[in-house]
């Protein structure tokens, strides 16, 4: 677990991707934000630490992974957690499609890889403003 070094935050945000280097680089710029950082390098990992996590705000899923996809995660967590978890859709290939899951990615922001890191920062401090969760 990262916490953040510049600001105190409750907000809690999970970072998954099955590139461990995006997950350090994620983790590292938006824990000096401020924002306390969990990662994940598959679909059942990040399931586990939204269920022994309390407060998770936001997910920074990868698209595209071995076995399950970011698309699976979304669907999981949506049909599963009575919790208001907010995602952004990360990938390197692939668009903004209907998956085969039915999960509609136009109704997610959306990064492209490789990440933009001020991108990212913006576009998690305009997904956070819509939320109660501001900093």
């Amino acid at each position: 677990m990262l916490t953040g070094r510049r600001k105190a935050t409750s907000i809690k945000i999970l970072i998954v991707d099955d590139e461990e280097l995006i997950l350090e680089e994620a983790s590292e710029v938006l824990t000096d934000e401020g924002y306390e950082c969990f990662i994940a390098s598959d679909v059942d990992a990040a399931v586990e630490t939204v269920n022994t996590t309390p407060g998770i705000t936001l997910i920074l899923t990868d698209l595209k992974m071995p076995r399950k996809s970011g698309a699976d995660l979304i669907n999981i967590i949506e049909t599963t957690y009575e919790q208001d978890i907010k995602f952004i859709v990360m990938s390197g290939h692939g668009s903004r499609i209907v998956e085969k899951n039915g999960i509609d990615l136009t109704f997610y922001p959306f990064l492209n890889k490789p990440l933009d890191i001020d991108q990212m920062i913006e576009k998690v401090a305009s997904v956070l403003k819509t939320t109660e969760y501001q900093l």
